[in-house]
C-alpha cells in the first residue's frame, strides 16, 4: 500500500473530508485529492501538520516503506490489537513500573470485601520496596 492509501485510510480513520483535511493541513481539497491518487506528495512541513490534523504517529503513514524490528516496535503493534480493557492493563503496569524505577512510589496490594485493589504510596527514604526484604522487623524483638 503506497502513502496515498495510507494518508485516505487515516483520514477515513479520523472521519474528515478531504475538505477538512485540507483546511487542517493549509493546502487545497485538489492537493489532498493528489497525495491520495500519489500524483503528488506533501512537502515536509504539510506532513507534519498532517500527523497532527490525522492524529498520527509518523510510522503509521511510513509503515509499508520502513520496518522497525525493534522489540519497542513489536510491543507497539500488540498494543494496539488490544481491546480497551487490555489496554487499560498495559498501561496500569506501565506507569506502576516507570514509577518504581524513578524510585518515587512503591505499589502496595491489598484487597478489600474480596476485590483486589492497588494503593500507590509514596515511598520513605531508606525504606525498601514491596519486593525487597521488608523494612521492619515483623514485631519481633
Amino acid at each position: 500500500m503506497g502513502i496515498g492509501m495510507r494518508i485516505r485510510e487515516l483520514r477515513e480513520r479520523a472521519r474528515i473530508t478531504q475538505e477538512e483535511l485540507a483546511k487542517r493541513i493549509g493546502v487545497t481539497t485538489s492537493a489532498v485529492g493528489n497525495y491520495e491518487r500519489e500524483v503528488s506528495h506533501p512537502r515536509e512541513e504539510v506532513l507534519y501538520r498532517m500527523f497532527e490534523a490525522l492524529n498520527c504517529q509518523p510510522n503509521e503513514l511510513f509503515c509499508d516503506y520502513y520496518t522497525d524490528n525493534s522489540i519497542e516496535a513489536e510491543l507497539l503493534t500488540k498494543y494496539r490489537a488490544l481491546d480497551e480493557y487490555g489496554k487499560e492493563l498495559v498501561e496500569t503496569c506501565a506507569d506502576i513500573e516507570y514509577r518504581r524505577c524513578k524510585g518515587d512510589s512503591v505499589l502496595v496490594a491489598a484487597r478489600g470485601n474480596g476485590a483486589p485493589k492497588r494503593i500507590i504510596m509514596k515511598k520513605r527514604s531508606g525504606a525498601g520496596s514491596i519486593f525487597d526484604k521488608p523494612d521492619y522487623d515483623g514485631g519481633r524483638k
